[in-house]
């Protein structure tokens, strides 16, 4: 008893509870876990009380998007009326390109966006401008959206980026936007999200994609649908909501107790519905196919961060390149040269060198291809 009650004092001395009554001890969540709906609602009042200034704002089909014509909070984003990321708010892009341009739009997440560097750094920008240095007139729209998946970014192609006309369309890579694609609720998937919103996403039935939650929720119903959960008609497709993992016990009281459980089952996911890879996949399968249906290339570019890839299965990349060219810029990164470029790396997102890395390996294949 005495060495179980110390136990229990050093777990709980070392751990912290958030404001939702989650326990952790370093990163890991112990059992039982608990849906963040205070935070939620918090962020979600904060958005509803800056709504109108806010550069992101609420999208019944993708969830969230940036605001036409809007600057972001820090000054660092810019978004013209099209909500395309681009140097300023005025910028105009006509749907049709101008002849002789050779329009290329890029889709994905905050890598893509360029999270936390000028808009004169973002890969995409620089791509451009490495293009018109071999002589192709370039023009490069980006599409990135902080936070999406494949999901989203394939949406917001069939929403506004074929309408642009591109020759050739390219989906940023980034692993995380894999396991993006089986989440419906932001803040389940990451309580520590600054985007409490809701999205839709995809499931396979006979082989074919079907779209859910279509129109997304309101954020000022999310909390509604939060509070009862297990009784929203959608949330057997929150893939990672587990009801396992919510499930109280008078056992799991004891945070020792509840740590070494939750250490043994960390990691673990339950098969629910279809799995991340297998949707992925299929979406960019099926925006291969709409691409090109348009009169573009499509293509994929890989993008690394830390070793998220060790997540994937093994023959993932595999798969994904025999549906469609894939750029491998973790060969490129793994190189020690670059490694040392990208000591620079920012929070969470490629530096100015790093973006630099991508548009260099994008612009030497987009030269291959067309010669």
């Amino acid at each position: 008893m005495v060495t179980f009650s110390a136990g229990e004092w050093l777990v709980r001395a070392n751990g912290r509870f958030d404001e939702d009554g989650n326990f952790f001890v370093g990163n890991l969540r112990c059992y039982p876990h608990r849906i963040p709906i205070r935070s939620w609602e918090r962020k979600i009042n904060r958005y509803l009380a800056l709504k109108d200034k806010a550069s992101i704002q609420y999208d019944p089909v993708l969830g969230w998007a940036p605001r036409p014509k809007s600057t972001s909070g820090n000054g660092l984003y810019h978004y013209n009326e099209d909500a395309i990321r681009t140097a300023s708010c005025d910028t105009v892009i006509l749907e049709d390109p101008r002849p002789g341009i050779l329009r290329i739009a890029i889709f994905g997440d905050s890598f893509t966006h360029g999270d936390d560097v000028a808009f004169e750094d973002t890969w995409g920008y620089v791509l451009e401008k490495k293009l018109r240095s071999t002589g192709l007139n370039a023009e490069v729209l980006n599409f990135g959206v902080g936070g999406y998946g494949i999901d989203q970014s394939f949406l917001r192609w069939e929403k506004m980026g074929r309408l642009h006309k591109p020759k050739i369309v390219i989906l940023g890579l980034q692993i995380e936007n894999i396991r993006r694609c089986v989440n419906l609720m932001k803040p389940i998937y990451d309580s520590k999200t600054g985007m409490p919103f809701s999205k839709s996403r995809f499931t396979l039935e006979g082989g074919r994609l079907r779209l859910i939650n279509v129109p997304v929720p309101a954020p000022d119903q999310l909390i509604r649908i939060a509070r009862d959960f297990d009784s929203w008609e959608l949330s057997k497709y929150e893939y990672w909501y587990d009801k396992d993992k919510y499930r109280d016990s008078i056992f799991l009281r004891s945070k020792l107790v509840s740590f070494i459980y939750s250490q043994g089952k960390s990691g673990e996911q339950s098969e629910r519905i279809e799995k991340p890879e297998t949707l992925s996949l299929a979406i960019i399968s099926e925006f291969k196919k709409e691409a090109e249906a348009e009169g573009a290339m499509f293509f994929s570019v890989l993008l690394p961060y830390g070793d998220n890839l060790n997540s994937l299965p093994a023959d993932f990349l595999e798969k994904a390149e025999a549906i469609a060219p894939l750029v491998r810029t973790d060969r490129i990164f793994s190189k020690e040269e670059n490694q040392k470029r990208l000591q620079a790396l920012i929070p969470l997102h490629y530096s100015p060198q790093g973006n630099e890395i991508v548009a260099d390996a994008v612009t030497d294949f987009i030269e291959k291809i067309l010669n």
